[in-house]
C-alpha cells in the first residue's frame, strides 16, 4: 500500500487557524472524494496532542496528572494513526495549534511557548513516518500577544492571574522570535517542506494557503466558506479594560466571574474596538523586531515565506 502524504497545520494561535479549521470542516466530506483526509481538530487534538502534552510535561519536571508513560503514549498514537492510514486517504491533513504549547505558556512568561522545545519533539516523534509538509502562521508581536493575553482571560483561575502590567514587561525583556520555533519546527520534522505565511497578508494570500494544505488534486475555489455559527466572540479593548479594572477593585476570583458578562455588555465591534495594551514606542519596537524577525525567515532555505504575488 502507498503511504499518504502526513500534512501537518501546527497553528500558531490567533493566525487565522480556526478560520482554516472551519474551511477544512465544513468541506471534509468534498475533500475526501479527492482522497485528502481532513482530521477534525478536536478529534487531532484529544488523541495526539493532549497525550503528548501529559507526556512531555511530566518529562520536563511538570507535575502534571494524568501522567502518561513513553509506552503508553506510544500505544495510543500508534492506534490513532493506524486508524487513519486504514482510511486509504491519499493525504491526510492534521490540524492543531497547540502543538508548541498554548497561549496561557506566552503570558505568563512573556515568551513564545517556553516548552516548545520538548512539546514539538515528542508530537513529532509520534507520526509514524516523516511528515511531508508543515504549515504554520505567524503574526506581529504586539498584535500577538494582545490577543493572547484576551485568550488568556477567557480562562485563567484568580490564582494564576497576570496582570497586563507583568505580561507587558515580560514581552519587552524576552525579546520573542518566531524565526527561534520555526528553528525547531525544521529540527524535529526532517524532510518536511515548511510552509510560513504572515497573519497581516492571510487575507491577501488565503487561497494559496489553502492550496498548499489540501494539495494539488483540490480545486480550492470549490471550498465552501464556514458558517461560523459556533464562533465565539472577541472581547472588545473596552470589556477587557472593565476586567481588569474590576480585578483591581473587587478581586480577582469575583471580576473573573463577570468576564462573560462584560464582554455581552461590551462586544468588539464600531462603538467598542480591539484590545491594545502597548504604548506607541512599545508597538513600534515590537514591530520593529518581528520585520526583522520575518527577514532571517525568509533568509532561511529551511523555510517557504509565502508572499502575496507568489505564484
Amino acid at each position: 500500500m502507498t503511504r499518504p502524504d502526513l500534512v501537518l497545520h501546527g497553528g500558531f494561535h490567533k493566525t487565522a487557524t480556526s478560520h482554516i479549521q472551519s474551511i477544512l470542516a465544513r468541506n471534509s466530506k468534498f475533500l475526501k472524494r479527492e482522497g485528502v483526509l481532513y482530521v477534525h481538530h478536536r478529534d487531532a487534538r484529544k488523541r495526539l496532542t493532549v497525550p503528548v502534552q501529559c507526556n512531555a510535561y511530566n518529562a520536563i519536571g511538570m507535575d502534571w496528572d494524568p501522567k502518561i508513560s513513553d509506552e503508553e503514549l506510544r500505544r495510543l498514537t500508534s492506534g490513532f494513526f493506524d486508524e487513519l492510514l486504514d482510511t486509504g486517504a491519499e493525504r491526510i491533513i492534521l490540524s492543531d495549534e497547540n502543538m508548541a504549547g498554548h497561549c496561557g505558556h506566552c503570558v505568563k512568561r512573556g515568551m513564545l511557548y517556553r516548552w516548545r522545545r520538548k512539546l514539538i519533539e515528542v508530537f513529532a516523534a509520534q507520526f509514524p513516518y516523516a511528515v511531508s509538509e508543515v504549515h504554520l502562521g505567524v503574526r506581529n508581536y504586539a498584535d500577538f500577544f494582545a490577543s493572547a493575553y484576551v485568550e488568556y482571560l477567557r480562562s485563567v483561575q484568580g490564582q494564576w492571574f497576570v496582570d497586563e502590567p507583568q505580561m507587558r514587561k515580560q514581552v519587552l525583556e524576552v525579546m520573542p522570535s518566531w524565526h527561534n520555533i520555526l528553528k525547531s519546527v525544521v529540527t524535529f520534522f526532517p524532510g518536511a517542506k515548511i510552509y510560513v505565511w504572515k497573519y497581516e497578508d492571510f487575507r491577501r494570500i488565503d487561497q494559496k494557503v489553502l492550496a498548499n494544505l489540501c494539495g494539488p488534486k483540490v480545486d480550492v475555489a470549490q471550498l465552501k466558506e464556514p458558517k461560523d455559527k459556533n464562533k465565539r466572540p472577541t472581547a472588545s479593548g473596552r470589556a477587557v479594560a472593565e476586567l481588569l479594572h474590576m480585578i483591581h477593585k473587587d478581586g480577582a476570583k469575583y471580576a473573573l466571574e463577570q468576564r462573560v458578562a462584560l464582554q455581552e455588555k461590551y462586544p468588539r465591534g464600531p462603538e467598542f474596538g480591539s484590545y491594545d495594551p502597548w504604548l506607541p514606542n512599545e508597538r513600534a519596537h515590537l514591530i520593529r523586531i518581528y520585520e526583522r524577525d520575518i527577514e532571517d525567515i525568509r533568509a532561511n532555505p529551511d523555510l517557504h515565506l509565502l508572499s502575496v504575488g507568489d505564484g
